[in-house]
């Protein structure tokens, strides 16, 4: 059991490692562009929402308001492009190689985890400057990045596996998470949604997972906002909602991974 799991991990070491040098090894400024394309994005935004549209935040200055919620959704939204082709993209190696098909997904969302690191790196040093100190919920952030790798890992399994069968889901996705990232407070402030819809809306909307892991980055990240955030939303829902779309990605992944492992060879293939 334990030579299996230490195998695997090997194997997901190896895949993430080549990832990251397929990603940086080219480029001239390398792993620099891991600190450097989050900030140029988060610029972007700020220029065209923070100076143009003129959006304010009452949960945090407007900057860091972006920051932990652009970056956490860059890295989410990346590792489930990038993983929905990875068994097509890799299948030479499924085809020549005999090992567990979900590892290449789960590869690619560690290597997007590492590059994400950096830049919450920026958000916590931003936040200690900005805000003169960090809130006390700092130390849950391992755990809520942890929750969120499982939830990217999950989804890159079931997506991955059913782009081997269904090739229109990449284009379908691409069109999900770009309606997602308008409707998740990526960018504008949860509190100006309250009393716009009635109430069974507004807390279907709050109480779901993507909004809700984003309100637990803020809560880690944000000292002051945890407080704030009790004026139109509850933590431990949060948290039981997140649990229970865990549980259930899960069974939907196992599911999806016994049922076609022994016959992935023949769609890629195709």
């Amino acid at each position: 059991m334990a030579g299996r799991l230490g195998r695997k991990l090997n194997l997901i070491r190896e895949l993430a490692l080549k990832d990251l040098k397929i990603r940086y090894s080219r480029p001239a400024l390398g792993f620099l562009w891991a600190f450097l394309s989050p900030l140029l994005t988060v610029a972007i935004f700020y220029i065209v929402f923070g100076l143009i549209l003129k959006v304010k935040t009452e949960e945090a200055p407007f900057v860091l308001y972006l920051m932990s919620g652009v970056f956490p959704w860059m890295f989410f939204q990346d590792s489930i492009f990038r993983s929905v082709t990875s068994l097509m993209d890799n299948k030479n190696l499924i085809k020549e190689s005999n090992f567990p098909i979900y590892l290449i997904p789960i590869s690619i969302v560690i290597t997007n985890g590492i590059i994400f690191l950096p830049s919450l790196s920026i958000v916590v040093f931003s936040s200690l400057i900005i805000l003169k100190g960090l809130p006390i919920f700092i130390i849950l952030l391992p755990i809520v990045l942890m929750v969120h790798l499982v939830i990217a890992m999950l989804l890159a399994v079931i997506f991955s596996i059913l782009y081997v069968r269904w090739r229109d889901l990449k284009h379908i996705l691409e069109a999900i998470f770009l309606l997602l990232f308008y409707l998740t407070p990526v960018f504008y402030p949860i509190s100006s949604l309250k009393g716009l819809f009635s109430d069974m809306f507004y807390n279907a909307y709050i109480y779901n997972p993507f909004v809700g892991i984003l309100i637990l980055y803020r809560a880690t990240l944000l000292k002051g906002f945890s407080g704030l955030v009790r004026s139109y939303a509850e933590f431990l829902p949060i948290i039981f909602v997140l649990m229970i779309f865990i549980i259930t990605i899960s069974v939907v992944a196992v599911y999806l991974y016994r049922k076609n492992r022994g016959v992935i060879n023949d769609y890629i293939s195709y």
